[in-house]
């Protein structure tokens, strides 16, 4: 795909707020639908993180034999436990 130059920027921009200044676009449903973007893709972010971090828990719980990961290994999951009480 061929990188956009300032001046075509500049005429999407324009050619954006001719849209909202014309009320061709409802600025109340654009704000909406904005708005409801944002929080899908905030909760999208929050469940992907916490998905994340379960796993690389679950993978450092493997590595309790191992003499440096082994301990580090182990201060997670200890913190993790008390967590959960």
């Amino acid at each position: 795909m061929k990188k956009k130059t300032p001046k075509e920027y500049e005429q999407l921009g324009r050619a954006v707020s001719s849209i909202f200044e014309t009320g061709y676009l409802d600025k109340k449903q654009a704000y909406k639908t904005s708005f409801i973007k944002g929080v899908i893709g905030g909760l999208g972010g929050v469940i992907g993180a916490t998905v994340v971090v379960a796993l690389l828990v679950w993978i450092t719980s493997w590595f309790g034999s191992v003499p440096l990961i082994g301990r580090f290994a182990d201060k997670i999951n200890n913190t993790v436990e008390i967590r959960q009480k």
